[in-house]
């Protein structure tokens, strides 16, 4: 029952952040949350976790959080450290707040190949959204392509970055600087005449 409660008050905690969004989509999504909140209050994880999912496919990062901590602790679902990684990395990108140490926390639950399946299918994904012309894409590529994986990918991070910068993102412009110090001059240029390929390419199909 302890576990339980420290389960429901993070997800009390968690559901506050959901406010900030604002609109009647943001109140449609926080109906949902409340629904989902009484699920676990009453102890209906199946139900909250079905709610979650949901909204973690619409990008919420509260519900993606949650849904991590479901597969995390084998409620509403089979344990699956996997997807507990998956849908934490995911509300990372979204700008979650404390979903960093969720993922850290997953290391230790699973081994290095794992974890390299769980970047490379959120990269794939990332692809096929930043050549559809996604501005968000870039950024979530580099900042995955450089923290999610065992070892840093630092040129193909150097090559989204770069779109991300050029797409006015200011928060990649630091991300950028770290890949490039880990790259050779030769590297760092190769990289600048791919992603202005890239680009140039994404410009031109969408």
């Amino acid at each position: 029952m302890k576990l339980i409660n420290i389960f429901f008050t993070l997800l009390i905690i968690l559901f506050s952040n959901i406010l900030h969004a604002g609109s009647h989509q943001a109140s449609l999504v926080k109906e949902d949350f409340d629904k989902a909140i009484k699920h676990v209050e009453k102890m209906r994880y199946f139900d909250a976790f079905q709610i979650f999912s949901d909204l973690a496919k619409k990008s919420v990062p509260e519900a993606q959080y949650n849904l991590a901590l479901l597969y995390s602790n084998g409620l509403g679902a089979p344990k699956n450290y996997k997807l507990s990684l998956y849908w934490s990395w995911q509300a990372h990108l979204n700008d979650h707040e404390t979903a960093l140490e969720r993922v850290t926390a997953t290391y230790d639950l699973i081994n290095e190949d794992l974890r390299n399946t769980v970047a490379q299918l959120i990269i794939d994904e990332l692809l096929v959204t930043a050549a559809a012309g996604d501005k968000a894409s870039p950024l979530k590529l580099g900042k995955t392509y450089l923290g999610l994986f065992v070892e840093a990918q630092n040129q193909p991070a150097y090559l989204w970055l770069s779109i991300s910068q050029a797409y006015g993102d200011e928060t990649a412009s630091a991300l950028l600087d770290q890949a490039a110090t880990q790259l050779t001059l030769e590297e760092v240029l190769a990289q600048q005449e791919e992603a202005h390929k890239k680009f140039q390419e994404i410009i031109e199909n969408n």
